[in-house]
């Protein structure tokens, strides 16, 4: 299974130019995170285990390789924290919002506001929200939508980045 160091996924999401390529690529990430996750869950080292009961739950195609799945078995069994499991189901939903839209909202779009303004692992980081709620709500003459979006940009990818770090068995 794929290993995403943060370097990683920092040079991959910062390459993604439009909201929609963005957050695919994010629950792509957020997908492999709880993939890696998983088998945390069932076994104590034991290959057997793992050879014929984990990998074919994990399997493309299997009942866990839906992120919605895996995410509630996973909270289900009590190893993941509220925010955690709030954050990744978010994601999941703003993403498959994006993919229902005819024209995709833009990184400085209200409705962008409104989802970051609820990720946990971006309004917990006092220091950047406010700075994020600042400038979306500063005077027009100090607004850049382009330092906007670059920021916007950096806290979700600061975003992904710590909910990786949660999942990391």
């Amino acid at each position: 299974m794929t290993t995403l160091t943060e370097d990683d996924v920092i040079e991959q999401l910062d390459a993604q130019l439009d909201l929609l390529s963005f957050m695919t690529t994010a629950n792509e990430m957020l997908l492999l995170g709880i993939r890696r996750f998983l088998p945390s869950l069932f076994v104590n080292n034991d290959e057997e285990i793992v050879e014929y009961a984990v990998k074919p739950l994990l399997a493309q195609s299997g009942p866990l390789d839906d992120i919605n799945v895996a995410l509630r078995l996973i909270y289900a069994l009590g190893k993941m924290d509220k925010w955690l499991y709030a954050d990744i189901t978010h994601f999941s939903q703003f993403s498959q919002f994006l993919n229902e839209q005819r024209e995709v909202p833009d990184f400085a779009d209200d409705i962008t506001w409104d989802f970051i303004s609820n990720v946990n692992s971006i309004t917990r980081n006092a220091t950047l929200f406010n700075a994020l709620k600042s400038m979306k709500f500063a005077d027009f003459a100090a607004w850049s939508e382009v330092r906007f979006t670059g920021m916007v940009k950096t806290a979700m990818t600061l975003a992904v980045t710590t909910i990786l770090k949660e999942l990391d068995p």
